[in-house]
């Protein structure tokens, strides 16, 4: 049973960290593109008055238009936003991002449009970089995420996995798609996108006949790869988040993405998204969310044989079970040697990939890995709860 488990985390742990250093590469191109035909749109509902202030500054710095909605909030918004040069556009009702998306693209005459949160302050210069990724073949380019310290455990945890992301996603941008461009900021072809998000697929999305508010981000990544264009990141733009504020919102966080996970795993492995996006794609998107299960469900048959049948006929069953399924390579994979083999490729396997994954962390990498672990084990049990709940998507939960 090891050796396939072993083998294929193996596989993962290499791939992962080889493509992610060799996409440092890729990020030598060069893009001719016009700024002046990028519009950033940004929506804003009830936003911390400085915090809206940093992010419109920084958004004016760029050097480009910009656009912003107030999803049922005026004043002050309206005031900062034209005090540095934006236009201000006013929905009388609260209709929810998706709905502030939809508006927002009514006023994009260009031909590339930036999405920003309206708490996300994005670096200078951040236009001109994403914009020299996007080669004809490109429909959309996001960022690369970090998390703001503030000493606690959870914001370790958090940056962990966002470091463990960065690993993940530079793999996958180096053979051609990511899973999801986040929503924070990201720069797409405004023709590509527009009928998307203007649709009533996406202004009113449902999961099995209910209300979904999330995920708007990943639906419209998973629109990019089925139309045939790439989705990457730029890792030379570097946007902050802030933490969640303990563990109980750090795990319904975890759940909430999980379930959006688990919608567009579903929706890409029949509608031929993850076929389109290639092996390599789906060979991370299968990893990610069913090797968790599998390990799940092989302890569960494995304990039922222990203890509900008679020993001697499990131990037969389970050992005819796994030949069956390759999963014993030959009599001698339980003998000491096999054992050895096999423990020295997982514990290599975990080394290189933690060692990608400590390189890109800047700071405090011990405390930063050591409470990586606890964030590891909430996204393993998160992954399972998200499966068997993933139509909840009414709330953001966290809000």
């Amino acid at each position: 049973m090891l050796l396939l488990f072993t083998a294929i985390s193996f596989t993962y742990y290499i791939l992962n960290t080889y493509s992610s250093v060799y996409y440092k590469d890729e990020q030598g191109r060069n893009v001719e593109v016009d700024d002046k035909e990028v519009t950033i749109a940004i929506p804003v509902y009830n936003e911390n008055v400085e915090t809206f202030r940093n992010v419109v500054s920084a958004v004016s710095g760029q050097g480009v238009k910009f656009v912003v909605l107030g999803d049922s909030s005026n004043e002050p918004y309206r005031t900062i936003t034209e005090e540095n040069g934006g236009t201000f556009v006013l929905s009388e009702e609260r209709g929810g991002k998706r709905k502030a998306l939809s508006l927002l693209l009514n006023h994009v005459d260009t031909e590339y449009v930036m999405f920003v949160d309206s708490d996300t302050v994005i670096p200078a210069g951040a236009v001109k970089s994403m914009l020299s990724l996007m080669e004809e073949d490109v429909g959309g380019v996001g960022t690369n995420i970090a998390v703001r310290s503030n000493k606690t455990g959870v914001s370790y945890s958090a940056e962990f996995l966002e470091r463990a992301r960065e690993v993940v996603f530079r793999a996958m941008s180096a053979h051609g798609n990511v899973m999801v461009l986040d929503g924070r900021c990201a720069l797409y072809r405004t023709s590509l996108v527009k009928p998307l998000i203007q649709s009533g697929s996406f202004v009113s999305n449902k999961v099995m006949g209910r209300k979904s508010v999330m995920g708007d981000d990943r639906q419209i990544t998973s629109y990019i790869t089925k139309t045939g264009y790439r989705a990457i990141k730029d890792y030379r733009v570097t946007v902050f988040t802030d933490p969640p504020q303990d563990y109980k919102k750090f795990v319904k966080q975890q759940i909430r993405w999980s379930r959006v996970g688990w919608t567009h795993f579903f929706k890409e492995i029949f509608n031929g998204t993850a076929r389109k996006a290639g092996a390599f794609y789906t060979f991370e998107m299968v990893y990610m969310y069913l090797l968790p299960v599998l390990v799940v469900l092989l302890a569960i048959f494995r304990l039922y044989l222990e203890f509900a049948v008679h020993r001697r006929v499990a131990l037969d069953a389970l050992t005819q079970i796994e030949d069956l399924l390759l999963l014993r390579a030959t009599h001698y994979a339980y003998t000491e040697f096999a054992r050895a083999i096999l423990l020295m490729l997982n514990v290599a396997g975990n080394v290189i990939f933690l060692g990608a994954i400590a390189a890109k962390i800047n700071k405090e990498r011990i405390k930063t890995i050591a409470f990586g672990s606890i964030a590891l084990g909430i996204m393993f049990a998160t992954t399972l709860y998200g499966l068997i709940t993933f139509w909840k998507q009414k709330s953001w939960m966290t809000r």
